[in-house]
């Protein structure tokens, strides 16, 4: 008799992306120095299947004034990093410090 075999078992399982912890350190970096100047107020870190996010809010009640998301497309070994604003993309780049330097320069947002 034959034994039952699950397709599920043999398919590659897509790696699920995060921010590690020198990630995280670079960004809550510059998240504190605007937290500490009152421009900040919150954040929030988002996962998806392919892609990790961490958005920026001056208020809780409002839309995230920047996020920063680590992608990983299929294929490609390293991951790429976005920031965004709610005007649209600012930057983006396999390097975290070239998209907080971006960041940086950003000194007030705009309504």
């Amino acid at each position: 008799m034959s034994q039952p075999v699950l397709l599920s078992d043999y398919r590659p399982r897509a790696g699920r992306v995060f921010f590690d912890r020198a990630d995280l350190m670079r960004i809550l970096s510059v998240y504190s120095r605007q937290v500490s100047r009152g421009v900040w107020r919150d954040y929030a870190i988002d996962h998806r299947s392919n892609m990790a996010m961490f958005s920026i809010y001056r208020r809780s009640q409002e839309q995230p004034l920047f996020v920063i998301t680590k992608v990983q497309l299929r294929g490609d070994r390293d991951a790429k990093y976005v920031l965004q604003s709610r005007n649209g993309q600012l930057a983006s780049s396999r390097s975290l410090k070239d998209v907080l330097d971006v960041l940086n320069r950003q000194l007030i947002a705009v309504n």
